[in-house]
């Protein structure tokens, strides 16, 4: 266990896993419960049958949930490479020098607001982090591209667009790093659009279910 002797933090691999799997579970249960609960609430006569629309935005709000109970905020990093930061569901930790994967969270390339990293370590600990460490203390670009040069435990998984943030260098297949998912800075500035155009025919869909669910339909 390592102490952050200028605020008394006490920070070690693994911390926050327990927390972080009960805020998924709930999480991952919102859309479910956006869809169903208001069917149940209209079937019963208890309510009109227009909170039914909140199934309408039940997808968005699931992935909202998601995002921001994994969602890191004032990141440090501690003695012996660990990255902690403040959650919805507690304070969490994850071991920079046993990184199992790391991604990239952004709606456009680089020198956009919404960019960040998700890291993961072999513990299972996931944290979405920005760019900036608290307190002045660097970024967190240095600081994973530091342990990604010197790593040389099992492969750590990095998408093309992580590498490109990082810029460090894919290795080949066996090699201290692998590619992970692809995907290119173009193709992410119209992820919106794409996203959208997904997610509407299923947000249609889950109303429909709600509304069937109801009695409404």
């Amino acid at each position: 266990m390592t102490t952050d002797s200028a605020e008394a933090i006490s920070v070690f691999p693994g911390q926050g896993r327990p927390g972080q799997r009960i805020g998924n579970v709930l999480a991952w249960s919102t859309t479910p419960v956006l869809v169903v609960v208001p069917a149940m609430l209209v079937r019963a006569g208890l309510v009109g049958d227009g909170l039914c629309l909140l199934g309408l935005f039940a997808l968005l709000l699931g992935a909202t949930a998601v995002y921001c109970v994994n969602q890191g905020r004032h990141a440090r990093l501690h003695e012996g490479d660990l990255l902690s930061a403040r959650t919805l569901t507690g304070r969490r930790t994850v071991d920079s020098t046993r990184l199992k994967k790391v991604g990239r969270l952004g709606a456009a390339g680089r020198g956009t607001a919404a960019d960040w990293l998700v890291l993961t370590d072999v513990h299972g600990t996931r944290i979405i982090v920005d760019k900036q460490l608290a307190g002045g203390e660097g970024t967190t670009d240095d600081a994973v591209r530091e342990v990604l040069k010197r790593h040389s435990g099992p492969p750590v998984l990095v998408s093309d667009r992580a590498a490109e943030r990082l810029s460090v260098a894919m290795g080949r297949r066996g090699g201290r790093i692998r590619p992970g998912r692809s995907g290119s800075n173009e193709h992410a500035a119209f992820l919106p659009l794409l996203l959208a155009l997904a997610g509407a025919p299923v947000s249609v869909g889950l109303l429909l279910v709600s509304l069937a669910l109801g009695g409404v339909l």
